[in-house]
């Protein structure tokens, strides 16, 4: 599935895209969503009163199998060069933050 549908598309891209209009992008936000976390932004959606409970769980089905789906709202008002690192498949740390300290 590579998106939601429109008009349901749409909306959600209208609803969350602002979330980087003009603005820095958080790149843990994204690191949040490739793990799963889509709370924040389920709570956005229903907050809008543009969604139905019906239509919220459907939308939030397709985001557990399609993580890029709401990755790819939340970058609706980025930059284009923010969107392009952000889709790019992002590194763990090789070293745990703790054990660097260890090296310094």
């Amino acid at each position: 599935m590579r998106d939601l549908g429109s008009p349901t598309n749409d909306l959600v891209n209208a609803v969350l895209s602002y979330e980087f209009d003009g603005g820095e992008v958080d790149v843990h936000a994204i690191d949040r969503v490739r793990d799963g976390e889509y709370g924040e932004w389920m709570s956005a959606l229903s907050e809008s009163g543009m969604f139905s409970d019906e239509a919220l769980a459907s939308i939030v089905t397709a985001w557990r199998h399609d993580p890029e789906l709401l990755v790819d709202a939340l970058l609706g008002g980025a930059d284009e060069m923010s969107r392009r690192r952000l889709k790019a498949a992002r590194r763990k740390a090789l070293f745990p933050a703790v054990r660097m300290a260890e090296f310094g």
